[in-house]
Parts: C-alpha cells; sequence; structure tokens
C-alpha cells in the first residue's frame, strides 16, 4: 500500500491532482472515441483506441504523482520501488473506468433523450410536409374536375354557368382559407359540402337521384378539412354522362359515441376503367387519414354488382 495512503489530507489532494489529469482523457473520450466509434457500432476499434487511452491515463497520473506530486508538493521521497510498475498502474486504470462510468452514464441518456426528441421533431415536420403536399395536390386536382364540368355546362350554352361559377368561387374560398386550417367543425365541412352538391346538380340537372342522410350532432366536431368532399366528388365522378336514366348517390353522415362515420353509394359508369377507379382525390384521402389518424380510422373501398361504396369510420382524438 501507498504511504499516501494513511494521509487524509494527501490523498484527497493526490485524487484532486489525478483528476485534473484525466479530464483531458475524459472529453477524447466522449467527443471524439464515442461519437466516432460506437454511433457508428464500429466496436473492436473503440476498445482499440479505449484500452489503451485509459492505461496510458493512469501511467501519467502515477508518473505525476512519483516525480512532482509526492516529492515536490508533498515531500515525501520515500516512494515503494513498485510505485510505477504495471500492476499498479492497472490498478489504478481500474479505477479511472470507475471514474468514467457516471459521467458517461449521464451523457448516453443525455444524447439519447437529445436523439428522441429530434426524432419525433423531424416525423412530425416530415409529416407536416407531406400533408401539405398532399393540400398541395389535391386543390388543383379538385380545380380540374370542377372546371371540366363548367366547361361542359359552357360548351351546352347552360344559363345555369353563372350560377356554377358563384358555387365554384364559394368552394375556392373554402380550398383558400379554411383548407389550410388542421382542424375545421363538421359542420363547416358540410356546409362547404352542399356548395358541392349544388355545382354537381347543375351539371347532372334532373337525372341526379341524391340522397343526402345526416345524423347526429356536427357542431362540437372537428375534422381536417377536406374529408368528406373527396368521398362525394368521387362518387359523382363515377356516374358517367353517357349513361341514360336517373343517377342514383346515397352520402351518409353519422356523428355517434366519438367517431364519424361516412359512407356513399353510386353507380359504376360504363366509361369509368377498372385499373383507374381511385382518382388522386381519394388516394391522397387516404394518405392524409394514415397520417392524421394512424391507427384510428377504417376506410374501405369496394366495387359489387355495378355499384361502387365507400365506408370511413374516424375515432376522433377529441
Amino acid at each position: 500500500m501507498d504511504v499516501i495512503y494513511g494521509l487524509p489530507f494527501k490523498r484527497a489532494l493526490f485524487n484532486y491532482l489525478g483528476c485534473g489529469l484525466e479530464i483531458p482523457f475524459y472529453y477524447i473520450h466522449m467527443y471524439y472515441l464515442w461519437p466516432k466509434y460506437i454511433t457508428t457500432k464500429r466496436y473492436l476499434y473503440y476498445f482499440a483506441f479505449f484500452l489503451p487511452l485509459v492505461l496510458l491515463n493512469a501511467y501519467l497520473v502515477r508518473l505525476l504523482n512519483y516525480h512532482v506530486v509526492f516529492p515536490v508538493f508533498l515531500e515525501i521521497t520515500d516512494l515503494p520501488e513498485n510505485f510505477m510498475s504495471f500492476p499498479r498502474v492497472l490498478g489504478l486504470a481500474r479505477s479511472i473506468l470507475l471514474w468514467f462510468g457516471p459521467p458517461t452514464a449521464i451523457k448516453i441518456l443525455r444524447d439519447y433523450y437529445q436523439n428522441k426528441v429530434n426524432l419525433e421533431r423531424i416525423k412530425k415536420e416530415q409529416k407536416i410536409s407531406e400533408l401539405n403536399f398532399l393540400k398541395s395536390q389535391m386543390n388543383p386536382h379538385f380545380l380540374f374536375n370542377t372546371l371540366n364540368n363548367l366547361y361542359s355546362l359552357a360548351l351546352k350554352g347552360s344559363k345555369k354557368t353563372p350560377e356554377a361559377l358563384l358555387q365554384l368561387s364559394n368552394l375556392l374560398s373554402y380550398m383558400l382559407y379554411d383548407g389550410t386550417e388542421d382542424k375545421i367543425s363538421l359542420e363547416k365541412e358540410i356546409h362547404h359540402l352542399n356548395d358541392y352538391i349544388e355545382l354537381e346538380k347543375l351539371r347532372f340537372g334532373n337525372r341526379l337521384d341524391l340522397t343526402l342522410e345526416m345524423i347526429g350532432d356536427f357542431n362540437t366536431v372537428m375534422i381536417p378539412p377536406m374529408i368528406i368532399i373527396p368521398l362525394a366528388e368521387n362518387a359523382f365522378k363515377h356516374c358517367s354522362l353517357n349513361e341514360r336514366g336517373n343517377i342514383n348517390i346515397k352520402i351518409r353522415i353519422q356523428v355517434d359515441k366519438g367517431k364519424i362515420y361516412i359512407s356513399t353509394i353510386n353507380p359504376v359508369g360504363n366509361t369509368i376503367k377498372s385499373d383507374n377507379k381511385h382518382g388522386i382525390g381519394v388516394k391522397n384521402l387516404s394518405k392524409r387519414l394514415e397520417i392524421i389518424y394512424p391507427q384510428k380510422h377504417i376506410f374501405k373501398l369496394e366495387e359489387r354488382e355495378k355499384k361502387f361504396y365507400t365506408d370511413l369510420t374516424i375515432e376522433l382524438n377529441e
């Protein structure tokens, strides 16, 4: 045992000066070796550099005490002959490893928490960016389809064209202002759904047989904008103008026990190709639902007996 170990004050000074020399090695370890090799999973390289670093640290601490601390500051010269032996250096290296432990653990936990926060932030930014991209696709797509409808009215010289332009103006105002919000009231979405339906009525005329069923209290329910309208648009899109007779479309909206149920039923026109059933609007809606309501919605599309069915159930976050 070293002669210094029997003197509390001198031992404290020994530890203090030793720690002062260990600090640079700690920073080399935590800010060079750890990020370069551990975070990149090159563990063999890490230990190949870390273990010699600890031994070098221990050797320099013993050397400092042997030549400076004990003989100069403490005036102790009768040090053991084996003071600088490898077993003693190795013993000090074990102590240094213990000293490295707590601050290393603290840094690991701090980095883990910071990485987790950064990852959540990045995921959130990606979701916002994707939602914005989907919205940017949705509005021009909707406008394109609506302008086609207006074009068909204009070709016929219909007197309803000015009225259709007014309905389109209301819908564009909705998309420009309410469409940028994260959530709007379900009542407002239904109000603009009615605007869209009126616009389609001008196109289909008396041939359209529409049933709109609404059940529940819509005043307090908040949903993302443009959730219902794409489903209605999809229903009208399937109805070919080339078909004869009435076109039957059913839209049902119900709010019950924290859930909203939306369903549509419409005939499938002969001119709709089987590989192009689901347009941009429905595809974008499906992606938006995955982002906004992950594992809290069910969205089904089905065609049977020349009719197309959509069923959407959303578990409201509120």
